[in-house]
């Protein structure tokens, strides 16, 4: 009997270990994978993010061989970087740490960047200040330019894979393995089946596996929980997957649009600057007449608002897009908000032989930043009697629905051709470049009054009225 007892308990603890075994093997193996997976991920954002500035500082160094403009002297300053512009014979042409460099062409993301036209290296040691960098490379017409950030203990948990995520891994698994204990007297009896779930887990394809094949009794029962906790694993690992691939997109996406956002500015501030530049060297000429030093003193004064109208929409865009946690929300009434821009306006629109007319009633009120409502109203407006060619603006409330106000702000002027409708909201984007430059435009108006109505839970939509003029259409969130 003791005997008997000795044996039963020997083959079940040889069982369970078995089993055991190769539970933990299949789960270091996903954890491995998850790991590496994540990883690799990590390492394609950080080379995405210096594969763009080796593009900028490729594009400049081919256009005129200066590497004083002011965004690439920023790039350089940024998060410790180190930059080496080669030759296709790995000879050093220019290096942020070093003038005097040997030979590069046996460097692994040189010859990647070759080959491939880019490439990277994941902690190679540096001969030249003797530390570790993540390297990497693009090739261009006749050089070659490399870009490294150094691998200190800040890049590389940086580049780590997510502990949690393993330690929740793991701490299932030590459940699982409970359950596995307790219910191992009945385990034999599907041993082979969970034998072949676990050749198909290991594979990958879990979707044709037949759970009518299990016992129905509590070995069934152990056996659905343990698969539908590996199918939940899956689910999460691909979930998670699918978040690193859009925010590998959405990283991209931001510094593509932040490298045109800085281009547009500095093509923006060129004309204004020159021009009051100009009119500074022309007046320290002492043979000017008054009448001359005048029109030079206007004509430095209307490019100096320029520059300043243009900074100021730069800095509220880019609150409206990446410090929207900064921004004040408070109950704002829109009337009072309106009525207040047309007393600002009123002048210009005199001028202009322009009217206002307003029909929104004065308990219109919304949770939302006025800096921000204003803008909406103000651009609009100012648009209208910038552009339409028209006698009549016209702003009302047409719609109130459980969540949201909408909005109306048309002229009766020219409209706009349709071919430009689909892009005026877009920053910088001008219907006539010399018409707008002219009226003190920025080109950035549109651009805000979207990002205004997006930030309220808003929409906006704009066309040409059937009669005459432009519309637009935009709803704020209550």
């Amino acid at each position: 009997m003791a005997m008997a007892l000795k044996i039963r308990f020997n083959y079940r603890t040889k069982l369970f270990f078995i089993v055991n075994v190769f539970f933990w093997l299949l789960v270091v193996a996903f954890i491995t994978i998850q790991y590496t997976r994540e990883r690799e991920y990590k390492v394609s954002i950080l080379d995405a993010q210096l594969q763009v500035y080796n593009d900028i500082i490729l594009k400049k160094y081919q256009e005129d061989r200066n590497l004083s403009d002011p965004m690439i002297s920023q790039i350089l300053r940024d998060d410790d970087l180190r930059v080496t512009i080669m030759d296709h014979s790995g000879n050093v042409l220019f290096d942020s740490y070093d003038k005097d460099l040997e030979n590069h062409s046996d460097r692994p993301e040189f010859q990647k960047a070759l080959k491939n036209g880019k490439g990277h290296t994941i902690r190679r040691f540096s001969e030249t200040d003797k530390r570790h960098y993540f390297y990497s490379a693009t090739s261009g017409v006749g050089v070659v330019v490399r870009t490294a950030l150094p691998y200190n203990l800040e890049l590389r948990n940086v580049l780590k894979g997510d502990m949690e995520y393993i330690w929740i891994v793991l701490a299932i698994t030590v459940i699982i393995n409970i359950i596995l204990y307790f219910a191992i007297n009945r385990i034999s009896l599907g041993v082979s089946n969970l034998r072949e779930f676990a050749r198909q887990a290991k594979d990958g394809d879990i979707r044709n596996f037949d759970t009518s094949k299990l016992p129905n009794d509590e070995l069934g029962e152990v056996s659905v929980v343990i698969i539908n906790m590996y199918k939940e694993l899956k689910e999460v690992a691909e979930q998670r997957d699918k978040s690193l691939e859009e925010a590998l997109y959405e990283e991209k996406e931001k510094t593509r649009i932040k490298h045109q956002l800085t281009s547009n500015i500095n093509h923006e501030l060129k004309t204004p600057v020159q021009a009051i530049r100009g009119c500074f060297e022309t007046l320290l000429d002492n043979n000017l007449n008054e009448e001359m030093r005048k029109k030079l003193l206007e004509t430095g004064y209307n490019n100096t608002m320029r520059l300043s109208n243009l900074l100021q929409d730069v800095t509220l865009i880019t609150r409206i897009t990446d410090e929207k946690e900064t921004l004040e929300v408070s109950d704002v009434n829109v009337g009072d908000v309106v009525s207040g821009i047309c007393k600002d306006v009123d002048a210009f629109s005199i001028e202009k032989q322009m009217r206002i007319n307003v029909k929104i009633p004065g308990n219109v009120v919304i949770k939302g930043n006025r800096q921000l409502i204003d803008a909406i109203f103000r651009n609009l407006i100012n648009n209208a009697i910038a552009y339409s060619g028209g006698r009549d603006i016209f702003i009302s409330m047409n719609k109130e629905t459980e969540t949201s106000y909408w909005f109306d702000v048309y002229d009766n002027g020219t409209g706009v051709e349709e071919k430009h409708l689909s892009r005026i909201f877009e920053r910088f984007y001008r219907i006539d470049s010399g018409r707008s430059r002219k009226s003190g435009g920025t080109g950035l108006g549109l651009s805000i009054v979207r990002n205004s109505v997006l930030f309220h839970g808003g929409e906006i939509k704009a066309f040409n009225k059937k009669s005459a003029g432009l519309e637009f259409v935009f709803s704020l969130h209550k």
